[in-house]
């Protein structure tokens, strides 16, 4: 068995996989079930929220 640096499954390991576009496209090729070079682009947008205030979590 391969050991990973980091399990896909922990949240920040994900984020980093799909933050790259290549990786993007495998992975919804794979969960749509179509070919990666069917996908002509993918958009990446920044999905972390900034704090507005000090105390915010």
């Amino acid at each position: 068995m391969e050991k990973f640096l980091m399990k896909p499954k922990v949240d920040f390991a994900f984020k980093e996989i799909i933050y790259d576009e290549t990786a993007l496209k495998s992975f919804i090729a794979a969960t749509m079930e179509l070919n990666p070079k069917d996908i002509k682009f993918v958009i990446i947008l920044n999905t972390d929220l900034r704090k507005v205030h000090a105390d915010n979590k």
